[in-house]
């Protein structure tokens, strides 16, 4: 992912966010990488890796006999991981500091895994075909992508409160920042674009969430804190409209006796598929 269209800061908050978000996708992801194949004694690689949540999840399959190299292009990110890592007792997983697209392993890998990567890059494409060259001919790649659609409809119950808006003000930050619209749903056809046998068996998570009981409110406010610049910058709403520090607290305040429910467009699609 580019600096140029990743629209998160980099921040302890910014990765408890990201483990939050983990533990969301956790079951999809591991359904997928299990899905292709993923066991043990391959050798994997995971692009993008952020905190490391999927690093973790591919060096559990592979177990000790294997091995999973995380790659992320922020070196605070890739200490972390490898810190988790570490205090978890996986000594089979090691990170990486660099751009997965330019990155020199020392042999081919049997699998390459990766979440949310690929709408950040400015040519999907070209990113895959690059890092496809790390897979060896009959290996498998894992990965999912967001749905998000900056045209559609905001999936948030009721629609014209704050929750709503703070859902909104997310896309327009992604927009701005020239984040890949619907990348899941063209993740198939660009696999095959790459060159890759494409399995059928695709799968669509929506991880609905309630406020203010659940996790809805704390996670819209998180993640309009983690993109606060593009917002602002995209105009959809000045920081002083925001308010970040006090979102979640008026998002709880505001909400009706019902509750407030919704996904807002955060649907993630898993695909895999072989390299001939």
């Amino acid at each position: 992912m580019t600096s140029e269209t990743y629209p998160f800061e980099s921040s302890e908050r910014e990765r408890r966010r990201l483990l939050a978000q983990g533990e969301l996708l956790a079951p999809l992801t591991e359904r997928l990488l299990r899905r292709a194949g993923i066991g043990p004694g391959m050798r994997v690689l995971d692009i993008g890796c952020g905190a490391g949540d999927v690093t973790l999840a591919a060096a559990a399959l592979v177990g000790a006999q294997g091995s999973v190299v995380g790659v992320d292009r922020d070196p605070a990110q890739a200490a972390f991981a490898a810190g988790r890592a570490r205090a978890s007792g996986v000594y089979h997983a090691r990170f990486m500091v660099g751009d997965y697209r330019e990155i020199a392993l020392d042999a081919p890998v049997d699998a390459i895994v990766g979440r949310l990567v690929l709408m950040y890059a400015r040519d999907p494409l070209d990113a895959l075909r690059r890092t496809l060259r790390h897979l060896k001919p009959g290996g498998v790649a894992a990965l999912q992508e967001s749905i998000v659609d900056y045209d559609g409809p905001v999936f948030v119950e009721p629609r014209d409160g704050l929750a709503a808006r703070a859902a909104q003000w997310y896309r327009d930050g992604f927009r701005h920042a020239g984040v890949q619209p619907r990348m899941g749903l063209r993740l198939p056809a660009l696999m095959r674009a790459a060159g890759l046998d494409v399995s059928s068996d695709i799968e669509l998570l929506l991880p609905v969430q309630h406020g203010p009981d659940g996790p809805l409110f704390a996670t819209l406010a998180a993640v309009v804190r983690s993109q606060l610049p593009a917002i602002v910058a995209s105009g959809a709403a000045t920081a002083e409209e925001i308010d970040v520090e006090t979102l979640e607290a008026r998002m709880i305040a505001e909400a009706p006796p019902g509750g407030v429910v919704g996904y807002f467009n955060l649907g993630h699609v898993g695909v895999w598929a072989r390299r001939l």
